[in-house]
């Protein structure tokens, strides 16, 4: 029994000597008019050489994230430090996202026993300036000391005065992100705001206040300020920024240069397409590419010229069937033939569906390349090389800019998508007819100016053609290439309504096995465009090459913080 009271009697020494806490932490901070604070921090520990051994360390947080996650940058400037009244020496240098602040010596070790730490600094961007109010939320004690916090308070006073009653008051007490109330607050008589925790903190625990005033009290940042601080704290966004302004400095004068339209000439009014063109030749030359519609129109005209029927069944399963056009065809224009023999290549029958992809994509392919062949550089010149410097410009930025600093934000991002859309919109206009393309689009302005001309207009027209099922099926490729087939449709809505087919039938066009009528032709018109359309923009991908799916405040919140330990 004696040696195990000798035992304990021997041990008493070490809890002890393993007890270091900080007995009290209390902070006193000044806002001033020009929106800074001066912070003078109390922290009266108990050191027992087990960490605080030369003294204690301040870890203050200098870089935060805002809601966009840009990087913001505050400002944080050490004054002095004493230790028990008397001047300390200390230094500071930068760890993570803030600076880790030594108070004392690596030579000098501190006895044993209580000391008082009284540490002074001045902090910048640290208030918070809202629509009705501007405030200081601040977390007083930080919630990242390896000790203890026996008792904690802070005392906000002014530089300027505050209308009495107007203040709005809060605190949050425990751990990270905890909104604790262990606090009590007042007001004394000169309008300081005072806090005091009204429990012990534990390890990882923290005070953090919040204190609000009436606008126009403090000197809020002009827009100008703020955009320059964002743009200094972070480097990634002004790289972006910078190429971004590199593209546009790029493009708008080469577009001057090499993308600028030839002025329209004088339109007249005309009753038949321009030259031997094909409907999706004049398509291809004023869109100044290929898509869809361009081998829709193709389709349609090789039907109507009797080269093939097109089939929808009751599920909407379009057919392209091979027909034989009889003596004396039309003859069909550049692509026509190579659109034809790529479809019915394998037969008389194609189905327009993604399980024929690759024969569709052919013929597609090769009714592109030969639209290219005869009119890419005749007509029209698309400037494609002018395009590769902006790609390089924002390849080169992209990669930088997501790569320093703390990574990317929503604002690069932003930058970088515009970046990419200005490369877009001005690949687009960069495209520019030549002189022979720009009278060939006039020609073909006369054109649509006919075929868009509503019924009751028609009489200002001089001598227009008779209005036939057989003028209506001939330029109906032609209103499909250039968006109007509607207005084509409805100048007709009479002449069909009145027409009788074979026994006793509305008329049905011969090339079009499907749903048709008559008296409804508008809708036959968008049914077939729309049908047939999406039929062969689904048909010509790979199945699978696409997509089908579609109080606030806290413990450890605001501004300050950080912790500590001891060294």
């Amino acid at each position: 029994m004696k040696r195990i009271w000798l035992a304990c009697l021997l041990l008493l020494p070490a809890l002890s000597f393993g007890d270091e806490r900080i007995l009290s932490y209390h902070s006193d901070i000044l806002v001033k008019q020009d929106g800074w604070i001066e912070v003078t921090e109390t922290i009266r520990v108990r050191a027992e050489g087990v960490q605080i051994r030369r003294g204690i360390f301040r870890d203050y947080p200098t870089r935060y994230e805002d809601r966009f996650g840009n990087d913001l940058q505050v400002l944080y400037e050490p004054r002095a430090v004493l230790r028990n009244s008397a001047s300390e020496e200390f230094r500071s240098e930068k760890r993570g996202n803030g600076v880790r602040t030594y108070f004392g010596r690596s030579d000098v070790m501190l006895n044993h026993g209580e000391h008082t730490y009284t540490y002074r600094y001045d902090a910048g961007r640290m208030l918070g300036f809202f629509d009705d109010f501007d405030e200081l939320y601040w977390n007083v004690t930080g919630n990242g000391w390896n000790f203890p916090i026996d008792r904690a308070s802070a005392t906000i006073s002014f530089e300027f005065d505050v209308p009495p009653g107007s203040f709005g008051i809060d605190a949050y007490t425990g751990g990270f992100r905890e909104n604790g109330k262990a606090f009590n607050a007042t007001i004394d008589a000169n309008g300081n705001v005072q806090f005091e925790t009204t429990t012990p903190l534990g390890v990882g625990k923290g005070l953090t206040v919040a204190v609000s005033w009436p606008k126009g009290l403090v000197d809020e940042p002009s827009e100008m300020q703020e955009l320059m601080w964002v743009l200094a704290d972070n480097l990634n966004l002004l790289i972006a920024l910078a190429g971004l302004a590199a593209i546009l400095s790029y493009y708008i004068p080469v577009w001057k240069s090499f993308g600028r339209d030839p002025e329209p000439g004088v339109v007249f009014t005309r009753y038949e397409p321009p030259g031997s063109f094909s409907p999706a030749s004049l398509r291809y030359i004023e869109q100044m590419g290929y898509d869809d519609a361009t081998m829709t129109a193709a389709v349609v005209s090789l039907a109507v010229k009797g080269y093939l029927r097109i089939n929808k069944d009751d599920d909407d399963e379009h057919t392209l069937q091979r027909k034989d056009p009889g003596e004396n065809p039309p003859q069909l224009a550049t692509g026509e033939r190579e659109l034809h023999d790529a479809l019915f290549e394998d037969g008389d029958y194609v189905i327009l569906d993604d399980k024929y992809h690759k024969l569709l994509g052919n013929a597609r392919s090769e009714h592109q390349k030969s639209l290219k062949r005869d009119y890419k550089h005749r007509y029209f010149r698309t400037n494609g090389a002018l395009n590769l410097p902006p790609l390089l410009i924002m390849l080169v930025s992209s990669l930088v800019a997501l790569r320093v600093a703390s990574g990317p934000t929503v604002f690069v991002f932003g930058t970088i998508a515009l970046e990419l859309v200005s490369i877009v919109v001005f690949a687009i206009i960069m495209k520019r007819p030549t002189p022979v393309g720009r009278r060939l689009l006039d020609e073909m302005s006369g054109f649509r100016e006919y075929l868009e001309v509503a019924e009751k207009d028609e009489m200002n027209l001089r001598n227009p053609p008779h209005r036939t099922p057989q003028l209506f099926e001939q330029y109906l490729p032609f209103a499909l290439a250039m968006g109007v087939e509607q207005q084509w449709a409805e100048r007709f809505t009479e002449v069909f309504a009145g027409l009788q087919g074979p026994n006793q039938t509305s008329y049905h066009p011969s090339w079009y096995n499907g749903s048709w009528n008559s008296l409804d032709l508008s809708s036959n018109t968008a049914s077939l465009s729309s049908g047939l359309g999406s039929a062969i923009s689904s048909s010509v991908t790979a199945p699978g090459s696409s997509s089908g799916s579609g109080g606030g405040g806290f413990s450890g919140g605001g501004g300050g913080g950080g912790g500590g330990g001891g060294w």
